[in-house]
């Protein structure tokens, strides 16, 4: 490494001082020795067994001699890795830097998985419109994006961008005349933007204990995928290694997961903390190739603290293939199928988490590929491993088990009694995803038919009927609604919502369309009850957001939207009063979403001009929208009347100037495009008839 040039004009005449202060190791210096400078270590950490850190003059943060070697050896590895599972995608990062005019902002994480470069063209993610229609989609598709980790390729019909083509459809949103990509370009951009970083150091023990106190009450009950016991045995091992002096004799696994749960937790604890959350990831990064090495239940474990962190964090990583990657894991060392009939040697400990670390797995890779509309990692049909115990960590060791498990629920809920009920559910989604949407070999008449959908409704509401006691939080400040009445409602409602959402927007089968009218005013029901609580639990708890959550409040907002656009008798049997009053609920709480998690605002902004547009659909000239909080941008009707309008481009420039984001400009853009003309009075949009709703 070249010694950085002093600007002092003497210091030509020191060059070697400068090269022997840049290339001194931290521990020589603390320690005051000559340091040789030797890569990968210098003689002294050596012969101490430490590990030889430099200071990176960029961001302050203590890294290895060879750290750069390191990692272009990590990136070589994981596209090796790659190639043998997604040649299409596995293209060698330096070659298409050379090709691709992008080539310099593709970064690779320390993990490989944590913001991965994206291998799209040039011109943005490649969200194919084939309908000229559907504006709305290309929209929705950035949350899609966004919700599972920012996956810019295919769609499938379980994703909300399916369903958003036929709001557009529904709405009269009109065709596309064009988009602007370089905001695409910015938002996706803005993804690998270099962290915050600052110097970290580890955690006083008052600090990590509340740091670990608030994942394990908060967030390990929903990812139940870590030992408490063992990472306690972990974290006083950390503890006592840096009150000697060095950290790194507590070895790379304890070292991973302290510094890990640390991360997701100070996440957990807003937006106050992501940069020492991000600090504290990156930290645990540096350890994590040791520990996927292991070839193991660790393995596996590391990966899902990173699936966690990319759940909880702004930003996101890529779920999809995280998720992935550990139920590929799970399926290697055997963990999808019977711990009884397959692995009875197995120590009970063992047996147990890897039990665990599998359908955490599983359900994480449910959730994204219901996001994305893409095929699961593994099929249902291929697992016969048995459900999770209903048992607190503290009676689980390697000697078998200190305390029978809970077995029915008149017994007090365990930290585990919530995650295997939400697993539950995730197996209803595979259901439904395997029996309403349609796949290659399964036709739209195959799967739309009401009997299929009728059974599947039964079995949603027998979840429901079940679902467990919450826990007693009274005597503490919780951080998650996780496994409360209110956090179960909302599955269910947003369950109700994916398994009628194909019916309610194909044509049905000859016979039943009575059957979608039903449905309509199902989805109806629960997309208002959703938007409803959802501002309530916004409004009362301080809790924090992730793309998963606002994915779910804005499909349900928008789900309720269409159906009042769709239907006819409901836009006859509505209350003037409740639908305003269910689109402000929507729209407040990602207002509240917005103020504390600046990302959201797009997806704020979007659904206000949908709803103005609904609400003026259904008061008529009653229903005048409210200004907008920046006086000197137009508002939606100057841009939409004739009179004197303002151009689009200009409506645009003003919301830029604003503080608008930037990332946000081609959504807005794209929605109000399709917005310019409305066509009413086609069939099912007679507007005179929203006249004579009730009040």
């Amino acid at each position: 490494m070249l010694p950085r040039r002093r600007n002092s004009s003497h210091s030509v005449k020191r060059p070697r001082l400068g090269e022997r202060t840049m290339l001194a190791c931290i521990g020589c210096k603390q320690k005051k020795l000559k340091c040789d400078g030797q890569s990968p270590r210098c003689q002294n950490c050596s012969r101490s067994g430490r590990e030889c850190l430099v200071e990176d003059p960029a961001t302050g943060l203590y890294r290895p001699r060879d750290y750069m070697q390191s990692l272009e050896a990590r990136v070589a590895y994981l596209e090796g890795l790659l190639q043998k599972t997604r040649p299409d995608v596995a293209l060698d990062h330096l070659v298409e830097s050379e090709k691709s005019p992008r080539g310099d902002i593709q970064q690779a994480s320390a993990s490989g998985l944590h913001n991965a470069p994206q291998d799209d063209a040039p011109g943005g993610p490649s969200i194919e419109v084939e309908d000229p229609a559907d504006q709305l989609s290309a929209d929705v598709a950035l949350l899609c994006l966004s919700a599972a980790g920012k996956e810019p390729h295919y769609f499938g019909p379980s994703s909300a961008v399916s369903f958003s083509r036929i709001v557009s459809a529904a709405m009269k949103l009109p065709r596309k005349v064009g988009g602007s990509q370089n905001s695409v370009l910015m938002a996706e951009n803005a993804a690998f933007s270099s962290a915050r970083l600052f110097p970290i150091s580890f955690p006083s023990p008052a600090l990590g204990s509340t740091l670990s106190q608030a994942y394990f009450n908060n967030l390990h009950p929903q990812y139940p995928f870590l030992h408490r016991p063992t990472f306690e045995f972990w974290e006083d091992s950390c503890m006592k290694a840096d009150a000697s002096g060095n950290l790194y004799i507590a070895g790379d696994v304890a070292l991973f997961f302290v510094w890990m749960v640390y991360a997701i937790a100070s996440l957990a604890l807003g937006p106050a903390h992501y940069d020492t959350a991000e600090s504290y990831y990156y930290m645990a990064l540096e350890h994590q190739p040791a520990v996927l090495e292991l070839d193991s239940i660790e393995s596996i474990q590391s990966l899902l603290s990173c699936a966690v962190y990319s759940i909880r964090s702004p930003t996101g990583g890529s779920l999809w293939r995280i998720s992935g990657v550990a139920i590929r894991y799970c399926v290697e060392l055997g963990y999808h199928r019977s711990v009884n009939r397959y692995r009875k040697q197995t120590n009970p400990l063992v047996a147990e988490m890897s039990k665990r670390c599998f359908w955490v797995a599983y359900d994480i890779d449910r959730v994204a590929s219901f996001i994305l509309g893409r095929p699961v990692g593994i099929p249902d049909d291929c697992i016969d491993a048995e459900m999770p115990l209903d048992i607190e960590d503290e009676n689980i060791n390697t000697l078998g088990l200190l305390q029978d498990p809970r077995s029915s629920n008149s017994e007090p809920p365990t930290h585990m009694t919530g995650a295997i009920h939400i697993i539950k559910l995730r197996r209803l989604w595979s259901k439904i995803g395997n029996t309403i949407y349609p796949t290659i070999t399964n036709s739209c008449q195959d799967v739309a038919q009401k009997p299929l959908i009728d059974k599947l409704a039964q079995e949603l509401e027998e979840w429901h009927a079940n679902i467990p006691v919450p826990p007693d939080v009274s005597d503490t400040d919780p951080l998650s609604v996780f496994a409360s009445r209110e956090w179960f409602r909302l599955a269910y409602d947003h369950s109700i919502l994916i398994l009628y959402r194909y019916w309610i927007t194909h044509v049905p089968p000859a016979g039943e369309e009575h059957g979608v009218e039903e449905a309509l005013e199902i989805c109806f029901q629960r997309a208002r009850d959703l938007c409803l609580l959802y501002r309530r639990l916004f409004q009362s708890q301080s809790i924090q957001f992730t793309w998963g959550s606002l994915h779910i409040l804005f499909l349900g907002g928008l789900t309720y939207l269409y159906c009042i656009w769709k239907s006819a008798s409901l836009r006859q049997s509505a209350r003037k009063m409740e639908v305003i009053n269910t689109c402000m609920a929507c729209n407040t709480a990602l207002v509240i979403i917005a103020e504390r998690w600046s990302n959201a605002g797009a997806y704020r902004d979007i659904f206000e001009l949908l709803s103005e547009r609904t609400i003026g659909l259904i008061c008529g000239d009653e229903g005048k929208a409210p200004e907008r909080p920046h006086a000197s941008i137009p508002t939606l009707n100057q841009v939409m009347t004739n009179s004197e309008p303002a151009p689009l481009e200009d409506w645009i420039v003003g919301l830029g100037d604003s503080g608008f984001p930037m990332d946000s400009e081609w959504l807005v853009q794209e929605l109000l495009q399709g917005m310019m003309n409305t066509q009413p009075g086609e069939p099912g949009f007679d507007v005179d008839q929203s006249s004579s709703m009730n009040i």
